[in-house]
C-alpha cells in the first residue's frame, strides 16, 4: 500500500463547489450593499444641504429687503416747492415753501409693511411645515405691497406729495401749487426692498414645507428636551 491521500468522494467534491459558489456569492453581493448605503446617504445629505440653502437665501432675501425698506422710509423722496392758490390767485405762504418730503410722509404704511418682514424673518426659523408656509405667504403680500406703494410714488409723487401734511401747512386754506419738484432714488429703492422682500416670502411659501426646524440647542430651555442635569436642576425626578 503506498501513503497518499484518502481519493475524494463525488459528495465531498459538490459540498466544496457549493461552499465555493457561496463565497463567490457573498463576495460578489457584499461590497455592493455598503456601497448602495453610501451612494444613497451622500444623496440625502446632498438633498438636506439644497435644503438650507434655500432656507438661507429665502432668510437672506427676506432680512435685506425688510431693511432696505426700513432704511429708505426715513429717507428724502421727494423735494418741492410749494405756493398757496385761491382762485387760481398766488397768495403767501404760511411758512417756507421749500419742502422735503420723507417716505414716511409720503408712504406711512411701508414702516409696517418693512417690519412684517423682519418679523418674518424670525418666524421662518420658529415655524415648520404649514406654519412656515402662512409666513411665507405674509411676508410675500407684504413685499408686494411695499413694492406697489414705493413704485407708485416714485412714478408720480404730486399727488401723494400733495396729500401729505407738510404741504396743507404750507398752504392752509388754499390749494397747494407744487413747483419745481424733484425725486431722489429713496422710492426706487424701497421699491425693489419690496421685490426682494416679496421674493423671499414666494419662495418660504413654496418650499418652505420642506425646510428642517429650528435646531433644539436654539430652542428655549422649557421646549428643547432635557438631560437629567437639567431636570434636577428644574426640581424634577427624572427616574
Amino acid at each position: 500500500m503506498t501513503g497518499g491521500a484518502p481519493p475524494r468522494t463525488p459528495s465531498a467534491t459538490a459540498g466544496e463547489h457549493r461552499d465555493d459558489g457561496t463565497r463567490a456569492a457573498h463576495d460578489t453581493t457584499a461590497p455592493g450593499a455598503p456601497a448602495d448605503h453610501d451612494a444613497s446617504a451622500a444623496g440625502g445629505g446632498r438633498a438636506a444641504a439644497g435644503r438650507r440653502r434655500e432656507m438661507a437665501v429665502a432668510v437672506a432675501a427676506c432680512l435685506l429687503g425688510a431693511a432696505v425698506v426700513l432704511l429708505t422710509v426715513g429717507a428724502t423722496w421727494v423735494r418741492v416747492r410749494v405756493a398757496a392758490t385761491v382762485a387760481d390767485e398766488p397768495v403767501a405762504a404760511a411758512a417756507p415753501l421749500a419742502a422735503s418730503l420723507s417716505g414716511s410722509e409720503l408712504a406711512p404704511a411701508l414702516a409696517g409693511l418693512g417690519l412684517v418682514g423682519l418679523a418674518g424673518v424670525v418666524a421662518i426659523a420658529a415655524t415648520r411645515r404649514a406654519g412656515r408656509v402662512v409666513v411665507g405667504v405674509l411676508v410675500l403680500l407684504a413685499g408686494v405691497a411695499a413694492a406697489v406703494v414705493a413704485g407708485r410714488i416714485a412714478a408720480d409723487p404730486l399727488s401723494a406729495a400733495r396729500a401729505t401734511a407738510r404741504v396743507r401747512d404750507l398752504a392752509p386754506g388754499a390749494t397747494a401749487d407744487l413747483r419745481d419738484l424733484r425725486r431722489t432714488a429713496a422710492p426706487w429703492l424701497a421699491a425693489a426692498g419690496g421685490v426682494l422682500l416679496a421674493g423671499g416670502g414666494l419662495l418660504v411659501a413654496l418650499r418652505g414645507r420642506t425646510w428642517s426646524a429650528l435646531s433644539a440647542r436654539y430652542r428655549s430651555p422649557a421646549a428643547r428636551p432635557v438631560d437629567a442635569w437639567e431636570a434636577i436642576d428644574r426640581g424634577d425626578d427624572p427616574t
